[in-house]
């Protein structure tokens, strides 16, 4: 994914969405450290967020992460 203005909500859905995507191809105990980064992002998109739009795609990426914390936490 390419964002051509990286401030503002668009430039912390990237950080985010690239940091959740890092954590995914992280294995094992190292993965629970990866997701700390992308969690942050993403409650710092909710909080830039200057749309209702824009306040559910970053509401989904951090759902997500959980998604992702979950799965990582039954595998182990």
């Amino acid at each position: 994914m390419t964002v051509r203005n990286l401030t503002g909500f668009a430039g912390v859905c990237q950080e985010a969405l690239i940091a959740v995507l890092d954590a995914i191809a992280t294995v094992g105990d190292e993965r629970q450290g990866t997701l700390r980064t992308p969690n942050s992002r993403s409650t710092g998109a909710l909080h830039v967020a200057h749309s209702a739009e824009e306040w559910y795609l970053a509401d989904q990426v951090r759902r997500g992460i959980k998604d992702v914390e979950a799965h990582a936490r039954h595998a182990a």
